[in-house]
């Protein structure tokens, strides 16, 4: 009787969920879920302008430290190696860590090693600065993941229904950060020099953890914890493509880091003006990241928007140089209106392939649950992080080797090749889906999805 009881009272606590969770859909994002977007979205915002800081100054401190270019290449692209390495072992045992708590720390972490970092300067020129660096950099790169990895998971979460809009939220905020952290380092860096912009947004990212702690609210973790999969995440075809848009859009960005600065001194421009041009792609990605939040999840296009993003990336690549393949000279509003459509097509390609991923996998039968969501925004993270250790790493080294114009070149063919990739597999996913759905009328199956009205088009099975 007891049971039976419970069972009633159960039911009809569901059902009297159900019904407050299709009010609060009616007139929009409840307070719990406003509370979470805030605290994240700030701690986005501190933590990316700390990062975007270095981009003006540091490549020249460092070789006056005696780093060459592509040691510098491999400071920045360390930091997104070990996310690389992290972040899918954080996302597989976030439910055992607990989502809040992993954020919190990351984030604290972050500030802790970006403060440090602007003392290295006192150290010796040579091999004692550049390990050090290096130390403190992939330190800095653990509390960034577990911050980014719990993030997205509460995230999704938290907004089943809005994950590409508020993710394009989210990269409101990073946006602003990449846009605010170069002229605002550059800035800091002509007031006080080296150490300054560290002190500052450091600081401020410590103080951001710290109120966080009260605004984020308690989350609510599953009952019996479970590790999700990554390994059956990765055995899914479609997965496995959107993984690549994730992985060559993220090497946009980061490419740039270690050598556009030096690239625009052909113009003579000021490190105020350099951070400028930096902030023009944040400030685009950031608009356009917004827009399509909201496209995808209205109109589930997430691959041609991923199609379209490649090819703004190529062609945007193509002109930054410019490529000698265009017989183009290089002159400053040519780079200007590159950068800005480079910004508009990385919010194309990004945003959309977030969302992508979670559909997917619960597509494939993985459970909506914190497992997969660990799992999901790990494997997001990590690729993303891979793209930004390559660009930095290989754009250095070949910008060494054979100069900015040949080395933006190789990345402008990569994502042509990546948005012939998409469209290929697109076409193959429908015929599949098409087959499959006609093999099933003919047969008078009933199964548990309907291809003909479930959220996504027809996907070709593991």
């Amino acid at each position: 009787m007891e049971t039976n009881a419970e069972n009633q009272d159960n039911s009809g606590n569901i059902q009297n969920d159900t019904k407050v969770d299709d009010e609060q859909k009616s007139k929009g994002f409840t307070k719990r879920q406003i509370l979470t977007l805030v605290s994240i979205s700030i701690a986005n915002l501190a933590d990316l302008t700390s990062f975007s800081i270095l981009a003006p100054f540091f490549p020249i401190e460092a070789n006056k430290m005696g780093a060459s270019d592509t040691v510098v290449g491999l400071v920045f692209g360390c930091f997104a190696l070990v996310g690389f390495i992290v972040s899918p072992i954080l996302g597989k045992f976030l439910p055992q860590i607990g989502s809040k708590f992993m954020f919190l720390s990351g984030s604290f972490v972050c500030g802790c090693c970006v403060i440090i970092f602007g003392f290295l300067n006192k150290l010796d020129p040579g091999t004692e600065f550049i390990v050090f660096c290096f130390v403190v950099r992939t330190i800095e790169a653990v509390g960034a993941a577990a911050s980014d990895t719990a993030g997205y998971a509460i995230i999704a979460k938290t907004f089943p229904d809005h994950v590409s809009t508020t993710f394009g939220i989210l990269e409101i905020f990073c946006g602003l950060g990449y846009m605010i952290g170069p002229p605002l380092g550059g800035y800091l860096y002509q007031v006080g020099g080296y150490t300054l912009p560290f002190i500052v947004l450091g600081s401020c990212t410590i103080a951001v953890a710290l109120g966080n702690f009260f605004i984020l609210p308690q989350q609510t973790e599953d009952s019996k914890p479970g590790s999700g999969s990554v390994l059956q995440l990765l055995s899914i075809p479609s997965i496995l493509v959107t993984s690549a848009c994730v992985l060559i859009s993220s090497m946009a960005l980061g490419f740039l880091n270690p050598t556009f600065a030096k690239h625009l001194q052909q113009f003579n421009l000021s490190s105020t003006m350099v951070g400028v041009m930096f902030l023009i792609i944040s400030a685009t990605y950031a608009v356009s990241a917004f827009f399509n939040g909201i496209i995808t999840d209205k109109l589930n296009i997430a691959k041609l928007l991923m199609i379209i993003g490649n090819i703004g990336c190529g062609a945007a690549y193509l002109y930054i140089g410019p490529s000698p393949l265009l017989y183009t000279k290089s002159q400053l509003w040519i780079v200007i209106f590159s950068v800005t459509v480079l910004g508009i097509s990385l919010g194309c390609s990004v945003v959309p392939a977030f969302n992508d991923l979670f559909i997917t996998a619960r597509w494939y039968g993985m459970p909506d649950n914190m497992g997969t969501q660990g799992v999901v925004s790990g494997v997001y993270n990590g690729l993303f992080s891979l793209g930004n250790f390559i660009g930095p790493t290989a754009g250095g080294a070949l910008s060494e080797a054979v100069g900015f114009d040949w080395a933006s070149t190789v990345f402008a063919i990569l994502y042509l090749l990546v948005a012939l990739l998409l469209a290929v597999f697109c076409l193959w996913e429908y015929q599949c889906g098409k087959g499959r759905r006609v093999a099933k009328q003919q047969a008078s199956v009933v199964t548990s999805v309907n291809p003909d009205t479930d959220e996504r088009s027809p996907l070709l099975s593991a």
